[in-house]
This record gives structure tokens, sequence and C-alpha cells, in this order.
């Protein structure tokens, strides 16, 4: 008896240890492989799908293998060892992969061709890691095995759902990738340390040749379960961002609670299949509950957003991070226990107790085989055709028809009156959701709206003012204010300023297209941009007034992928880089500011070409922003940094000797007219030249600071490092610019933008008003200050002292169309009021 509970705990806690192990070294391979395959929708289904197969064709090996061995703790150490020594194969392999991806990429195959690499990559430690549950299975068999099995695979989840905090929350920010991938590959090994000979079972020929294997009911049955499961995971995975955000944190999070709730379901679970006498009827229940669960949270997004506050323990990172996975759970939890639950229910109906290995290795490996195919049944067929909220509804109806299946099967007619009544309530909670994305703040109206396969995209407008917000996946990505136009049109005006005899130009993100537009100004030949998210082509058609329908300009040649993998793969070479990323701070574009991808940008450049980079000075720690101009610097030999709007900061860079030719900036009317609406003249110079240069940017390069890498990006961790209001930093990164700029005495309009952004609205105007000489661009921002507060004002319906500003910010800047939108704004409220009395 002490033997059996000895040998209990050591396999409880290897189930543990390894599934944190596992874990931690398959978050390595993804990205590892996010590197190559890039990080768009296609390459992340293709790399889950592979993961899938190779767990399933795993399982079924091993449970087999354990089933025939007469010392199957072998056959499980053989397996745990495998994976862990086999998790090294995506590093070794990856820089032979990279150079043969662009041959691959050019033939035109990029999906099939990313599914090769990812199967090359991860397939064979995927294949040992899937041997693990049916080998653990072989050595539980007998009486009440499927009831020891699920404990043990929910022990595996749980250290799984471990190793997903451990990585995302600790690890890939303190020690990288490489090392966590050591970590999850020791982590696996040392499990092995409680796997002892001892363990060995053999069973008599007699019980172990009784009964039939899984049959193909079952088989589907699971299959299917499997299938709807993953594809569940891509329709959270979009939800979610509207409520926890899209940073690392926020998908770890979401990972995390996957693999808690299964753990949770199949612990829980196992009491239920084990008391069952027909375990089909409660599993085909589960599927209905699942599909019924899984829409509750979509009627409920908007109280889900601001749940997370209300959750949090305490104020900073700490607290903003309980906030978060608290929420997490009560949206992801009771689908996901209810998946946990599915295995023992599934183990118990179909699975002979004599040869639980074989059978737990056949029923593996039809749910991984659904599962590899519902990455792809969400991102290419439901999403593509439907979008994500009627997609809701067809997942949870699939769940109630495996319910009715289940109950037809078991032939509990009653039953089978639950899959329909779950249908219906599926169907009525989700005409009364609003789709996330589709809800409209104050004083906003819904300009554009679509649910498109790689992201939810809208486009919010203002009428008064025509102003537009482009915002993907719930985070604003383009507004159209003073401070953003002017880093837009800097960012297309720049380059073609410091190369003018530039032909070809590649553009990294559409965007709302008027970095796009502003570099098709200039006589270029070829811009080719390069849009992870095609939808939002449709989009920028609401941002014509900025961006002149650069998808119009036959000049222009959209590619619908991840522009680092764009450049990777196609290998072509241009005059002009633009990379106009989302923030650094975002989980897909942290890649985009590392010293790896800016080589990649420099090796693209033809002799003399220019790269430009647009890095946000909001939400960044001065150590981040710092960091990603010294990791510039350190791969282009000749660097400029300027400023846009006090808010944003243009980094160029190129192998040449850089000169910046402001005349050739104007020299085409549409440049001109686009400049000069934003406050840039040709004559003043100043607000044109780079703050930063030569020496000055040297310093940087040379410090001590730690570049972003591949490895290990810190640039992607910024949660912790960046509490409160996010225009906080704005000010201290602008003022970092003007400490190392040695040339002379800043401007009164860059240290106004400083105090502006900070919203001590007065003192801004104050030291707008102080420029010695008036230039354009000072007087532009006082009118900025002005009629700032004037909206304040008329937001509190304090509408004469409105007008009082508007008038003095029209006064600053009479060329400003917002001024005078604004006081016919005004007016009109005003008008309203008077007739209400």
């Amino acid at each position: 008896m002490v033997n059996q509970k000895v040998r209990a705990m050591n396999i409880s806690v290897f189930a543990l240890l390894s599934g944190a192990g596992i874990l931690l070294a398959q978050i390595a391979w993804n990205r590892q492989l996010l590197l190559i395959t890039g990080g768009s929708t296609d390459a992340t289904a293709v790399v889950l799908s592979a993961f899938m197969l190779g767990l399933g064709f795993g399982g079924r090996y091993f449970g087999r293998k354990a089933e025939q061995s007469a010392n199957p703790v072998s056959v499980l150490r053989f397996a745990a060892a495998g994976a862990a020594l086999c998790s090294f194969i995506p590093l070794v392999i990856a820089p032979l992969v990279t150079a043969l991806y662009p041959a691959l990429y050019s033939s035109g195959l990029q999906l099939p061709a990313r599914f090769v690499i990812a199967l090359l990559m991860i397939f064979p430690a995927t294949f040992f890691a899937g041997g693990i549950v049916p080998a653990m299975a072989r050595l539980v068999e007998g009486q009440n095995g499927a009831a020891k099995v699920s404990r043990l695979y929910g022990l595996n989840s749980l250290g799984s759902a471990l190793g997903g905090f451990l990585a995302g929350f600790i690890l890939l920010e303190t020690i990288g990738i490489t090392m966590t991938l050591v970590a999850g590959a020791s982590l696996t090994m040392i499990s092995l340390m409680w796997m002892k000979t001892s363990h060995t079972q053999v069973k008599n020929s007699e019980e172990s040749q009784s009964g039939v294997k899984p049959g193909m009911f079952f088989l589907a049955m699971y299959f299917a379960s499997g299938m709807l499961a993953l594809a569940w995971e891509m329709v959270w995975s979009r939800q979610l961002t509207f409520v926890l955000g899209n940073s690392t944190y926020a998908f770890a999070t979401m990972g995390m609670m996957v693999l808690l709730g299964i753990g949770i379901g199949s612990i829980a679970g196992r009491r239920i299949a084990s008391s069952s006498r027909n375990p089909l009827v409660f599993f085909g229940v589960v599927q209905v509950l699942l599909g019924v669960a899984s829409v509750i949270p979509l009627t409920a997004l908007g109280s889900f957003i601001s749940l997370s506050d209300k959750l949090s323990f305490s104020g900073g990172w700490a607290g903003s991070i309980s906030g978060d996975i608290l929420t997490a759970m009560i949206y992801m939890l009771p689908s996901t226990i209810l998946m946990g639950i599915t295995f023992p229910l599934m183990v118990k109906a179909a699975a002979r107790e004599q040869k639980l290995g074989e059978d737990v290795g056949i029923l593996s490996m039809a749910n991984c085989l659904g599962a590899a195919v519902g990455p792809v049944l969400a991102a290419q067929i439901l999403f593509r055709f439907i979008g994500v909220t009627p997609a809701v509804l067809f997942l949870s109806s699939l769940n109630a028809l495996i319910g009715f299946f289940a109950f037809w099967r078991s032939r509990k007619l009653v039953f089978s009156l639950l899959a329909p009544a779950g249908a219906v309530v599926s169907v009525l909670l989700i005409l009364s959701a609003q789709p996330p994305g589709s809800k409209t703040p104050r004083g906003m109206t819904l300009v554009y709206f679509k649910e498109g396969r790689t992201a939810t995209v809208t486009v919010l407008g203002r009428d008064w003012d025509n102003h537009r917000s482009l915002r993907i996946n719930g985070v604003e990505e383009v507004p159209v204010d003073q401070a953003s136009l002017e880093a837009f049109y800097l960012l297309g005006h720049l380059p073609w300023g410091y190369n003018p005899q530039a032909k070809t130009a590649m553009a990294v993100a559409l965007g709302g297209g008027i970095t796009s537009g502003a570099l098709l100004a200039h006589p270029i030949d070829t811009l080719v941009c390069a849009e992870i998210c095609p939808e939002v082509v449709f989009a920028a058609v609401h941002f014509q007034e900025q961006n002149n329908r650069p998808d119009l300009d036959p000049r222009f040649e959209l590619i619908g992928d991840d522009g680092r993998n764009f450049l990777l793969g196609a290998n072509r070479k241009f005059d002009l880089i633009v990379c106009d990323a989302t923030h650094p701070g975002s989980s897909e574009s942290w890649l985009l500011y590392t010293e790896e991808y800016y080589s990649l940008v420099l090796s693209r450049l033809e002799p003399g070409g220019v790269a430009a980079q647009w890095v946000p000075l909001h939400k960044l720690p001065v150590e981040e922003f710092t960091r990603i101009i010294a990791t510039w610097s350190r791969v282009f030999p000749n660097v400029a940094v300027h400023s846009a709007g006090g808010r944003h900061a243009i980094l160029i860079g190129s192998a040449q000797p850089l000169h910046l030719d402001i005349g050739a900036m104007f020299r085409d009317s549409i440049a001109a007219e686009q400049l000069i609406a934003t406050g840039f003249r040709e004559e003043e110079t100043l607000f044109l030249q780079p703050i930063l240069s030569g020496d000055e940017v040297v310093s940087i390069a040379e410090s001590e600071i730690a570049s972003n890498t591949d490895d290990l990006a810190p640039c992607q961790f910024l949660l912790r490092k960046c509490q409160g209001d996010p225009q906080q930093t704005i000010g201290e990164n602008m003022s970092l610019l003007l400490w190392l700029d040695t040339d002379g005495e800043a401007s009164p309009v860059f240290t106004g933008q400083i105090v502006y952004w900070n919203t001590m609205l007065p003192q801004a105007a104050e030291l707008f008003r102080s420029e010695t000489n008036s230039t354009a661009m000072g007087e532009r921002w006082l009118s900025v200050a002005l009629s700032t507060g004037a909206e304040l004002l008329y937001n509190e319906g304090r509408y004469q002292d409105a007008l009082e500003l508007v008038d003095m910010a029209w006064e600053a800047d009479p060329g400003w169309q917002r001024n005078i939108d604004l006081v016919i704004e005004i007016n009109r409220a005003q008008s309203l009021i008077q007739e209400e009395i």
C-alpha cells in the first residue's frame, strides 16, 4: 500500500513537472517560428496545426508502444527525454531554415511552405511530447484506470498552465527565448527523476485482450470536440484583446486560462465519469453547456472591459495583472473547465481499462487531429466568410450538434431536447450582443466596422470636424490629430528628403494609408506595402482626405503579409523602407524593433538607400526609448532622430552619410500641400531638421544599455514599467531628446509640446506665445493648445467660455479649419439649448 502511494505521488509529480517543462519549450518554439514564418493569422494557424499533429501522431505511436512493452515506464521516460532533447531542434536548424526560406517564399506557396517549416522544426518534439499522457495511461490501467489517467492528464495540464505563467510573466523577460527553452528542457529531464523502473506493470495476456478499440463514432465525436476547442481558442484570442489588450502578458494570460481550465475540468470530471453508467450522455450535456458558456461572455463584453480595474488587488503592475488574470478566469474558465471534463468522459465511454495506454493514444490522436483542423476552420473559413461574432453562433451550434449525436447514440432521446434548446439560447444571446469593437464612445459615430479574418477593424468618426480614428481589435492605431498627422506625413516625406533620387519604396504597415500617400506624393516608381491586416485597406478609404487614396495609385502594390516576413522571404531591395509598425509593447510588433530586424532592413536597402522607423513616445519608458535608439544606431552606420508633434520620434538610418534636402520634400505639389497644412514651412528648417545626429547618437549607441534582440526584447514588456497615465512618458522622452541635443537652446515650441502633453494647457500656451520669432508651427501649436481648452469647456457645457478661447485659437492660426469647425459646433449646441428653453 505504501509503495502504491509513493508510486502514485511520483507519477503525479512527473505529470506536473513535465507539463510545465513541455509548455516552456513550446512557447520558445513558437517564438522561434514567429521569427521565420511570421506573425500573420495564417502563420499562427499552421503552427498550431503542426503542433497538434505532432501530439496526435505521438500519442498514437507511444500509446501502442507502451501497451506492447513489458516495461512501459521506459517508454514514458523515452518519450519525455525525446521531447526534451528535440526541443532544441528549432534552435539548431533555424539558421538553415532562414537561409532556405526565400526560395520557399518566392514559390508563391507561402502557406504550405510555412506548414512544412513548422513540421520540420517542431514535429519531432511534439511527437515525443504527445506520447506522455498515453504512456502514463498504460501505467495506471486496470480498475479505476480512467479516473487515474484523468487525474494525471489534469495535473499535466495544470503544470502546463504553470509553465505558461513562468514563461509569459517571468522568464521571457528576464532570460530570453533560448534560456527559457533550456529551462523547459531541463525541467522535463528533471521530471524523469520521479519515474523509476518500479512503476513497471505487466498485464496478463487474457486481461489485455478484452474489449474492443474505440469505435469510429467515438473517434468522430472526439475529433469534432478537439476541432471546436481550438476554434474557440482562436475566437477568444480575438475577443479578449478588447478586454485585456494586445500585450505579451495578455496572450500569456489567455493561454494560461485554457490550460488551467482543462486541468481543473479533467480532475473534477473524473468523479462524474466514474459514477456515471452512461458517460456519453454527460459528454453530450457538457458539449451543449460548452456552446452556451462560450457565448455568454460575448453578451457581457462591456462589463468585462471595466471588470479588470475592479478586480485589481492594488495599484501598480501586480495589481493590474491580478485584475486581468481574474477577469480572464471569469471569462474563460467556465468554458475551459467544460473542455477538460470531456477527457474523462470520453475515456470512460470509449477506452478499455485493460488497454488504457493504447486506447488513450487512439483517442488523443483523434482529438489532436481535430485540434489541428480547428485553427484552419476558424481563420481560413469562419473569420473569412462570416466574421467572428457569427462564428461564435456557428461554433455553439456545432457543440449542440455534437451533444445531439451523443444523446442519440446513448438512446437517451429525452436529453436530445437539450441540444436545440442550447442552440436557441445561443441564438438569443448572440442577437442581444453587440459585436466587439462596434460600440461608439460618446460624441463619435461608427463610420466603418469589419470583423475580418485577421482582425476587427473599426473607424470611428466625429461629424463636426471630420475627425477619424482607426482601431484594430479595439486599440487605436490611426488618429488624425495634429501630432499624429505630423508623424504620418514626416514618415513619408523625410525619407524622400534624405534620398530624393529614390525609385522604389516599401512601407511596413498601411494603417490609415497616410504615410503611403505621402510617399506616393513623390515621383517614385513603385511602393510595396506589406500589411498584416488587409482589412484596413477598406478602412483607409475613410481617410482619403489625408491619404489621397494610395490604393488607387497604379504604383501601389499591397502585400497581405507580416512586413518582416515579406522582407525575409521576398529578397527584394528598395531605395526607401519605412517601418510604421504598431506600438512595441504589442504582442505582434516587438519583433519589428529588434537588432536582427533592423539588420534585415539594412540588407534590403539599395546602395544609398534610407530607412525610417516610427517610435511612439507614449506608454514607452525612457529606458526603452533609449534602448530602441541604441538598437537602431548599432545597426545603421549613419543615424538621425526627428521629432513629430512632441509625441512621436522618427529614426532615420542609412549605410551612407545622411543629408536632408528640405527643398526636395516640398518640390512636389501634393507633398507641399500636406506639409504646409500640418504647419511645416520650407524656410522654417528647425522643425524639419533632426534633433539628434552624428556624435549625439553615437553616445547612445556606445552606452551600456542592451539592444533589443530576437532572443530578448525588453521593449515588449512595458506594462510593469509603465503604470498610470500613458501620456506621462511623452514629456520624459522628449526631454531626453532635447537634453541630448548639444547644438543649442531648445525652441519654445518643443518645450511647449512637453508641457502640453502633461495636460498643462495654460502654461503650454504661454510657452508657444513666447517664441521670439513667430513661426507657422509655433502658431499652429498655440492654436492647438487653445482649441483643446475650448473643446474641454464645450464638453462641460460652458459654451461662452469655449467660444472666447476658440476665437483666440483662430486668431493664432486663421488658416486652420478645425477652429472654424469648432465654432460652428459650439454655436449649434447653443442653438439647440435655446430652442429647448
